[in-house]
């Protein structure tokens, strides 16, 4: 057992893969990547807590980034396209690439379930250089973004969500890389990507993101912006990219109601627009405002708060009693300039509710409520 711990420590020491090497760095990373599945479940969703786990991890992902610095000082000029095909030939890693400039390189690699991303730089000696690799982020980018740690092999065990801090979930993997993005460069002309991860999970219907937007100026790369975040598993995540920035699609949560875990919930559009330098934070904008609405009603109403400005008097008289649950199928059953009747039923409703919601200025507003028969939300557009 201390010989094999010794020997994956030793694979995780750096090599100089250069041109030439490919074949060596190809089976070297075949042989880490079986000892990562010695300490895989069955369904390659998880991987035990032992020390040896660990090791297999981050001698898995210096083997990959050995086989890509191979690949890369083999053919500098290489189109991501036949990178990605060298690799997975070679010894059947999953990788996708993304050009940033002459010499630099950013690489996402995946093997099985797990993943991580490297930022490639070709030096003065005409040799590539893994100058970020998330599976072990420098100091500065880990204090910039504490949730980078999510990408290293100590905390991708499953134990690392029950721990005290557990509560910081978001530094608990395993990862894999969801997309990288290429962003706009700044005016200074230093370039700007994105990584976009998601956390592996065992099961659920909502997977947990990752998203850091990074500056990279020729050499060293520095993240400068992070958001965490949910989606179902049934709804996109990135939306669109332009000229000026890009958007995502984002699961959040109600203020009175709840969703499932399948359930699309709270769905919100958030727009990360690009500065002339740097990173701001995004715009949100709802989905389904009107729902909102209600849901702020709702909250309103438990807190035994005002809400004139929300709804009309008569619609908190006759929801005084109602209590709030989960969300069942909701729909529009009209939506326009002028307003929309919305259809909300919930596990604890005695009958669904159709709301009937008005614009009074720029604000929307409940003018009326009335109780519906049985299954009035379900139906075509309902939403849960």
């Amino acid at each position: 057992m201390l010989k094999s711990l010794l020997m994956l420590w030793l694979a995780c020491l750096p090599i100089a893969a250069h041109a030439g090497d490919v074949e060596t760095a190809a089976t070297r990373f075949r042989e880490a990547q079986q000892a990562v599945r010695a300490h895989t479940t069955s369904d390659g969703f998880e991987v035990d807590s032992s020390p040896a786990a660990v090791i297999a991890l981050q001698a898995q992902w210096a083997a990959a980034r050995d086989l890509v610095t191979a690949l890369l000082d083999h053919d500098p000029g290489i189109a991501p396209t036949a990178l990605a095909r060298q690799a997975k030939r070679s010894a059947g890693l999953g990788v996708y690439a993304l050009r940033l400039d002459r010499d630099a390189i950013l690489v996402d690699a995946v093997s099985g379930e797990f993943g991580t991303a490297f930022l490639f730089r070709r030096g003065e000696d005409g040799h590539h250089h893994a100058v970020l690799a998330l599976d072990a982020p420098a100091a500065e980018p880990m204090r910039l973004a504490p949730a980078l740690a999510a990408w290293q092999p100590g905390n991708a065990a499953d134990t690392c969500r029950s721990r005290p801090a557990g509560r910081e979930w978001y530094r608990c993997g395993p990862m894999t890389v969801a997309r990288l993005i290429r962003l706009p460069s700044e005016v200074g002309a230093d370039r700007r990507f994105a990584i976009l991860g998601s956390y592996v999970l065992p099961m659920g219907g909502t997977v947990p993101y990752q998203l850091t937007v990074w500056r990279w100026d020729g050499r060293t790369a520095t993240p400068m912006l992070t958001r965490t975040f949910s989606q179902t598993l049934t709804q996109p995540v990135f939306v669109s990219q332009d000229k000026r920035g890009f958007a995502l699609r984002v699961k959040e949560e109600f203020r009175s109601f709840t969703a499932c875990e399948e359930c699309g919930g709270r769905q919100a559009i958030w727009r990360f627009d690009l500065p002339p330098t740097g990173a701001t934070p995004p715009r949100v904008r709802s989905l389904s405002p009107e729902l909102d609405l209600v849901d702020r009603f709702y909250a309103r109403l438990a807190a035994h708060r005002p809400t004139g400005d929300l709804a009309a008097q008569s619609v908190p008289a006759r929801l005084r009693d109602v209590e709030v649950n989960m969300l069942k199928p909701w729909r529009y059953l009209s939506r326009g300039k002028a307003g929309a009747q919305i259809c909300v039923d919930t596990i604890s409703f005695d009958r669904p509710q159709i709301f009937r919601i008005v614009r009074r200025g720029s604000r929307l507003w409940i003018a009326n409520v009335a109780f519906a028969r049985p299954h009035a939300c379900e139906g075509q557009g309902a939403h849960s």
